[in-house]
């Protein structure tokens, strides 16, 4: 195999590395950013969320819940009925944070709604979910679904019974930063009264039929690159103890390489010409982005024949990974999606852009700032729960100090990026590359000084930028 190899699957694991962190430095920047709170708390939240999945995934391991529990992963009507209401009181409870009871009536839609069409829909979301909850149950999906629900609902607490009445009193940054310590604490400590410090994992069906065959997404799969005369061939392979089990191989001429190439490229600069004089939601990168990769998935999937690997090849290497990381890589990739739209395309992202801006003057301009903190902590609650239990599933354990660990590559990721939700996606990425990356091109370093290596990134970046990677 091609020297390039080793680098390749570290940038590949920096990428899934840094997917976990753009998701807990997406809410700890939007929380900076709009409600002015250095929340050293936001670690713990990803462990709070890795921990509320269990009430799903393995309720008999919850202690007091474990009394509804039938079996390991099995609850009887009682549990059911609980998890089903603690679901719909999430949903609703989210919604009540951003009016109260006229929230709830629709009070806070964009366009103006009877209460009880706004009653009625966000009762019938509720119940919606909680029964998509508990039928899925204990699945893994439920489980992700239901710390989400929970963490969007729980985490806003935090800004109206604590962060808020300090601010209102005009507290100093300093202090702030003291009083997030201290829900930090308070978080982790109530994790551990609950659960206990013993490590707890989650169980999931890790296999799926694809291909009249069971293909296990944790296992390693290895995909070769095979470059000769003929063309590229593509061979993936799935590890099976000491032994490679062939899944397919694909294989594509140099026509069809070049062609496929030729027209990508094409579609990449159509995209770009016509949404670079264009104010929009999608811009002239990410337009030149989507098009071109577009073009490869399916022009790969279209051109692609039966191939053999070659015995003779002008260049090979080969990728370690899992369908489950390249996963996290696509779920993260499809949030900020999310957010991109929120912020970009709708009237609550507008007014979250222009609370970010200049606070009072969104507020003389008309604007519920209140309104806007709300949903920052609501979203910042969802993307904790989502980094977290995505974390717990690819390290296969939860401890409590899941989150905490992470804390300091999610402020490296905002300070690089400049303080504000796109750099802080964006340096989020060059901690997660710097970290697995530093250790591949370093000869000597253990895994334990990955942080230590993303913060000599950090600092040299800084040197050079002080006001990161996009500030001004």
């Amino acid at each position: 195999m091609a020297p390039s190899a080793g680098l390749l699957n570290a940038i590949l694991t920096g990428l899934v590395t840094g997917s976990i962190i753009a998701l807990g430095a997406i809410g700890l920047s939007l929380v900076y950013d709009i409600a002015e709170v250095p929340n050293f708390a936001h670690g713990d939240l990803l462990t709070l969320g890795a921990y509320a999945a269990l009430l799903v995934n393995k309720p008999q391991s919850v202690p007091l819940f474990d009394l509804f529990a039938t079996g390991p992963r099995a609850v009887g009507p009682t549990g059911a009925g609980l998890l089903f209401a603690a679901s719909a009181a999430g949903v609703l409870g989210s919604v009540y944070h951003l009016g109260g009871v006229n929230a709830i009536r629709g009070g806070w839609w964009a366009v103006d709604v009877s209460p009880t069409v706004g009653t009625a829909t966000h009762v019938g979301l509720a119940v919606f979910v909680g029964a998509l909850i508990v039928a899925g149950l204990p699945s893994y999906p439920a489980a992700l679904l239901f710390a989400v629900v929970v963490l969007g609902a729980v985490v806003p607490l935090t800004e109206s019974v604590v962060f808020r009445k300090f601010r209102e009193k005009d507290v100093e940054l300093a202090m702030m930063l003291i009083v997030s310590l201290a829900m930090a604490f308070i978080i982790r400590f109530s994790i551990q009264t609950v659960f206990g410090g013993d490590i707890r994992f989650y169980e999931v069906d890790t296999s799926i039929q694809a291909a009249g065959s069971s293909v296990n997404f944790t296992f390693a799969k290895l995909i070769d690159l095979l470059v000769s005369s003929n063309g590229v061939v593509v061979n993936v392979l799935d590890t099976r103890g000491t032994e490679n089990l062939q899944l397919f191989t694909l294989g594509y001429g140099w026509l069809e390489v070049v062609g496929i190439l030729a027209v990508a490229a094409l579609v990449a600069g159509v995209g770009y010409r016509r949404r670079r004089d264009t104010a929009g939601v999608v811009g002239p990168r990410l337009a030149a982005g989507l098009g071109g990769v577009t073009v490869l998935l399916v022009g790969g999937a279209l051109f692609a024949s039966g191939g053999t690997v070659p015995s003779e090849t002008l260049y090979t290497t080969r990728l370690r990974t899992s369908p489950l990381r390249l996963g996290i890589i696509l779920i993260a990739l499809g949030l900020m999606g999310f957010l991109h739209y929120l912020l970009q395309a709708t009237t609550l992202g507008k007014a979250m852009r222009a609370t970010s801006d200049n606070r009072e003057l969104a507020m003389i301009r008309g604007i519920n700032t209140r309104r806007v903190m709300m949903v920052v902590w609501i979203l910042a609650g969802m993307f904790a729960a989502v980094a977290g239990v995505l974390l717990g599933f690819l390290f296969s354990n939860i401890t409590i100090n899941l989150g905490f660990f992470l804390l300091l590559p999610m402020f490296a990721g905002v300070i690089l990026g400049g303080i504000s939700v796109y750099g802080a996606i964006l340096g989020s990425y060059v901690v997660g590359l710097a970290m697995e990356v530093g250790i591949f091109a370093i000869p000597g370093l253990s895994a334990t000084y990955r942080v230590p290596v993303a913060f000599v990134v950090l600092l040299l970046v800084l040197l050079i930028k002080p006001e990161g990677i996009v500030g001004d």
